[in-house]
């Protein structure tokens, strides 16, 4: 992921930084904000916990997306409706990554049995074709 910052303005008066920002996510989805997080922290060179991202917009036929931050000083000068809904979305992004993941394994486990049941066709067809050569 590429990270080009397009704005970044000082605002005093709400002790923030508001960036504005261009990622490139060549060949993959739009990226959710947990993926963003440790991205835009290495970038703007901030702790994830004072960084909040307001706003996702990907530009249509395109895999690049305009990222609208805000990036605060002390953890005290967010407000705190903000924090809450940075959280409340993280957490729905884990909870779906938690529900994906036992589906996954259900796969690979119907996976695995699709292979066992094919392997003892084919050595029940094998010990058929034996049968009837020595016959």
């Amino acid at each position: 992921m590429k990270v080009e910052i397009l704005k970044d303005q000082e605002n005093p008066l709400l002790n923030r930084r508001e960036v504005e920002a261009k990622v490139e996510h060549p060949g993959a989805r739009t990226p959710n904000r947990l993926e963003l997080l440790p991205v835009l922290a290495k970038t703007l060179k901030a702790d994830e916990k004072l960084i909040i991202i307001d706003k996702i917009i990907t530009l249509t036929g395109t895999n690049t997306s305009r990222v609208k931050i805000q990036v605060y000083k002390k953890l005290e000068d967010i407000p705190k409706q903000k924090l809450e809904k940075m959280e409340r979305r993280i957490k729905k992004i884990k909870q779906a990554e938690k529900a994906e993941k036992p589906e996954e394994k259900k796969a690979e486990e119907g996976k695995a049995e699709e292979k066992e049941e094919k392997a003892e066709k084919k050595e029940e067809g094998e010990e058929k074709a034996e049968g009837k050569e020595n016959g």
